[in-house]
């Protein structure tokens, strides 16, 4: 899975303030800037791509040492990005990532159920991202980061589907639902199911447009009014 890495990222967001300020000169870009919304979300693939599947880094790193080493990169990207004139953040927590189709697919130990520990990583690593946003808001001036738990969502979601009018939880709509992401459900023809909006996963690592939409109303309606 191609994922552009976080450092590379901002160098995106360097080049495209360049460019603002030509277009806009740089008072304007700069009130842009500073006005702007910010989103950040790291973590899954990390884990369920470059941890939980690769046995060396593993061996490297206790769960506690790896999460330790990802919030400190997802703080001092978000110290990065303040230098650069943002004010406004929301940072996303992780979702209760046991519970993917991948992660069902690939416990051995209960085939098809929810990797428990794998949920647990993530809700270590929400707790020691919360606290690392309390930090910054305290150490950075004119900062507002705002946590947003998407665990919850997701978790509520997956307690009570038909609630929300899911029908599936355990598959993805795409190709078998088991273990396909992206391009693997086919370059061509997608195989996918008849009925997205009745599955909480569009793959086996992609929440739904409706999952979305859900999890999008709830910072919209709760988050983003802690920032603004």
């Amino acid at each position: 899975m191609s994922v552009i890495p976080l450092s590379q990222q901002l160098e995106y967001f360097k080049e495209y303030i360049e460019k603002l300020k030509q277009a806009k000169g740089e008072d304007v870009a700069n009130e842009i800037i500073t006005e702007a919304l910010y989103v950040f979300s790291i973590g899954t693939n990390d884990f369920i791509i470059n941890y939980f599947n690769l046995p060396l880094r593993r061996a490297v790193y206790t769960t506690a040492e790896y999460t330790a080493y990802l919030v400190g990169e997802a703080a001092a990207a978000v110290r990065d990005t303040h230098e650069l004139g943002a004010h406004k953040i929301i940072f996303a927590g992780l979702a209760p990532i046991g519970c993917l189709p991948s992660a069902r697919t690939l416990n051995h130990d209960a085939p098809g159920e929810c990797n428990e520990e794998h949920s647990q990583v993530a809700v270590a690593f929400n707790t020691a991202l919360t606290e690392a946003i309390g930090k910054l808001n305290d150490e950075l001036t004119g900062l507002r980061v705002v946590y947003s738990d998407t665990y919850s969502v997701l978790s509520a979601i997956l307690s009570n589907p038909s609630y929300y009018g899911f029908v599936n939880i355990a598959q993805g709509c795409c190709g078998t639902g088991l273990i396909e992401t992206s391009v693997l459900c086919g370059f061509n023809d997608h195989l996918t199911c008849q009925d997205a909006d009745s599955y909480v996963f569009f793959d086996s690592v992609h929440p739904s447009e409706r999952t979305y939409q859900i999890i999008a109303n709830k910072i919209i309606n709760t988050d983003l009014k802690l920032v603004l």
